[in-house]
């Protein structure tokens, strides 16, 4: 019986302790590689990026169900990161998607216009 209680709140428990894993990413500057991590923060709290260990929150904007959209960051300082498509691929269903994003607005100092970065594996 304690068996069973402790599968079935394992079970219940995982998807409350799974949003608590970040996407990790690289974006390279062109001078420097970034480390980031995302976590998606949803409708009452705001999203956050960890940039070489500094904490940065804002919102993720980005097309749900739109593979090839554009894809960018306002932080809640104002500053935004704006990055569209550069290389398209086909995913595990074969299906169209981004496989590569390049900055092409940006007021964010850490993040210059040029940057690239990989898609995010967001789930």
């Amino acid at each position: 019986m304690q068996r069973l209680k402790s599968l079935f709140f394992a079970i219940f428990s995982l998807p409350a302790i799974s949003a608590c894993v970040p996407t990790e990413f690289n974006i390279d500057t062109g001078h420097k590689t970034l480390q980031v991590k995302f976590y998606p923060g949803g409708d009452v709290l705001d999203d956050l990026i960890i940039i070489d260990g500094v904490n940065y929150f804002g919102k993720a904007q980005y097309q749900i169900g739109d593979p090839l959209s554009d894809m960018g960051f306002r932080f809640n300082s104002g500053k935004r990161v704006r990055a569209e498509c550069l290389q398209t691929g086909k995913n595990i269903l074969g299906e169209d998607e981004c496989k590569l994003y390049e900055v092409y607005r940006s007021d964010f100092e850490l993040i210059p216009k040029g940057s690239r970065t990989p898609r995010l594996q967001l789930w």
